[in-house]
């Protein structure tokens, strides 16, 4: 039997794709649509037991909801919906009811003894504020019922520990994960990612478009660097297809590519579903996405993914309190995402590939993100079909970013601060006594004494230092008249090296890159991070991604002028992080479109 929940979820999804300024279809396709959930939802409160007369003005007020918020809409005067109105459809045409206020119409709901009654009017008086805004009435309505509602929140169960995998390195500061990007999706959209390190460098992140990649990257990894895990991550975007049977298909291809491959153990697998959820957007970048589903390398890879999207959605659902317009836009999109993948057998087709292959589910999360849908693809479409709107479009694309990775933290405990153990010393003060006392000065200089001893402790127990301890010049590369502290890295002379916006590069910076190449033919066992940057143009999320294709563009030149195969080369971008000079100036923005190169060489343990 379905709940009531979710049929007002179903409703709740209608109303978030208005809200993201969705295409009507077919104005007459979608009232069929609202009427047909109306109806179920009201049989739905009746089985349930609820009363018959609250039950019937929840559905009224879902009436005039619509009918206001499609009356209302952008493209209203287009639409005509006064033509399918669902309040004189149900209930006939009454000029009273036009003139009252929706808010006042949820008073009656808000009182109500029953709780789940309750529970749905507070949701639908935060619903209401796409159309009445901040009025008198619903402030006074929230004021009111505002100590009913936290008296009777929902309390989220805790959540479940993670077990980590067990590294045979714990020491911060050095790579502990490689993470694969794989699936049909990551050449075209997660090629900037190949190669990337995050800001600590304990995860690194790098390409594997088809399964014999995956082998050789995990050959190679445990030749080199035996004490690193092995993860992959497969995104999956929902309208990265034109339709779901193009989307199953490439997964049919990946499931019989890895079937063709063996490993000697499981490799664990986190899945990454992205679209847009909710409205919710950072003003200072917007392209930044809101994540659902903390991942962490998990002991326990036999997770059945259907299992898995269920507590997400009960995750969603216990944030989803009434309180949070984006939180209820989010939980019920997820909930229509999770029927898609169902009904599209798109989730069969995943379990399929964990069951059948050597990839196995660790951890699923999901990605709202974009200032609209990229494409009509195959979630848009299935969108269409079922509610009768299309998602609007985002006037740009946004590149998806990747997800956050929890690593366990050193089992080896930070020293304990000096100036945790030092006992403050009180100095009296004598008022009848002018200028310092005698004590002053000793008192000062040990002060100073502990403060400094106390940084340069700090210092030598900083993860950071632990790592920069570990990078040596190769004496191929150094001057034999060096001063005393040789610098650690090398920058193309001062000259502009890219366009702006471009990461195509210009044609005097060739000769500068050429004696670098020169010097690389010198040590030809050595590895380099190469650290992309730009100028200030642009988003934050555009700088970075700029960054890491500008670093991309130089290890590839590099790689073939040199000789020196690429995985001789890690790549990371800093974006406009750290400029050299001002971007006031279009000399002083040509100068921060630059790369740093610097020669890594670790030192044995």
């Amino acid at each position: 039997m379905v709940k009531s929940k979710t049929f007002l979820c179903r409703l709740i999804a209608i109303d978030t794709l208005i809200a993201f300024d969705g295409v009507i279809t077919s104005a007459a396709d979608l009232q069929l649509r609202l009427i047909s959930l109306i109806e179920q939802f009201n049989k739905a409160l009746l089985v349930e037991n609820h009363d018959e007369t609250e039950s019937e003005a929840l559905c009224q007020f879902l009436c005039c909801y619509f009918d206001q918020r499609l009356t209302d809409n952008e493209r209203g005067d287009l639409l005509h919906w006064q033509r399918y109105s669902l309040e004189p459809h149900f209930y006939g045409y009454s000029e009273s009811r036009q003139d009252t206020a929706l808010s006042s119409r949820l008073k009656p709901l808000l009182s109500s003894g029953n709780e789940v009654m309750f529970s749905y009017a507070w949701k639908l008086l935060k619903l209401l504020r796409q159309t009445e805004g901040q009025s008198e009435t619903l402030v006074a309505l929230r004021t009111a019922y505002r100590e009913r509602h936290f008296s009777h929140r929902r309390v989220s169960q805790p959540t479940k520990q993670t077990e980590f995998f067990n590294t045979q390195h714990e020491c911060a500061g050095t790579a502990k994960i490689m993470v694969l990007i794989i699936g049909p999706f990551a050449r075209k959209w997660f090629r900037q990612f190949d190669l990337f390190s995050n800001d600590e460098g304990q995860i690194v992140w790098a390409l594997a478009d088809h399964a014999h990649t995956v082998m050789d990257r995990i050959a190679h990894i445990k030749m080199h660097h035996p004490e690193m895990a092995v993860q992959t991550y497969f995104p999956l975007l929902a309208d990265g297809f034109e339709n779901s049977s193009i989307m199953i298909e490439q997964m049919m291809a990946w499931l019989h590519a890895f079937k063709s491959v063996q490993l000697s153990e499981p490799l664990p697998c986190f899945l990454g579903l992205y679209t847009r959820l909710s409205q919710q957007r950072d003003a200072h970048n917007p392209d930044k996405a809101i994540w659902t589903g903390q991942l962490a390398p998990a002991a326990n890879c036999d997770i059945k993914l259907e299992s898995r999207l269920i507590d997400l959605i009960g995750e969603l659902e216990a944030n989803d309190s009434g309180d949070d317009l984006y939180a209820i836009q989010r939980h019920a999109l997820v909930s229509t995402l999770v029927t898609w993948l169902a009904e599209q057998r798109i989730m069969s087709m995943l379990q399929n590939l964990f069951d059948s292959t050597s990839l196995k589910l660790a951890g699923v999360t999901l990605a709202d993100y974009g200032m609209g849908f990229t494409r009509h693809g195959a979630w848009s479409i299935w969108l269409a079909e079922k509610c009768a709107i299309l998602p609007g479009l985002s006037a740009a694309i946004t590149l998806p970013p990747l997800p956050e990775i929890i690593l366990p933290l050193s089992k080896s405990p930070r020293p304990e601060s000096i100036t945790s153990r030092v006992t403050p010393v009180n100095v009296p003060y004598s008022p009848s006594k002018s200028g310092w006392p005698k004590s002053a000065l000793p008192l000062g200089l040990i002060a100073f004494l502990t403060v400094g001893v106390a940084c340069y402790v700090k210092l030598k127990t900083d993860p950071a230092f632990h790592l920069l301890s570990q990078i040596a010049l190769p004496e191929s590369m150094l001057q034999k008249d060096q001063p005393r502290d040789p610098p650690t890295f090398f920058t193309p002379a001062n000259i502009p090296l890219f366009h702006q916006g471009s990461s195509r590069l210009m044609p005097d910076s060739e000769k500068v890159l050429m004696e670098v190449a020169a010097k690389m033919k010198e040590a030809p066992s050595q590895t380099y991070l190469i650290i992309g940057h730009t100028d200030s143009s642009g988003t934050s999320v555009i700088n970075n991604a700029l960054s890491v294709e500008r670093a991309n563009v130089i290890r590839n030149w590099l790689a073939e002028k040199s000789g020196l195969p690429v995985s001789h080369f890690i790549v990371t971008g800093a974006g406009n992080s750290r400029p050299i000079a001002s971007n006031d100036s279009p000399e002083g923005r040509a100068l921060n479109r630059r790369v740093e190169i610097i020669p890594l060489h670790i030192q044995s343990q």
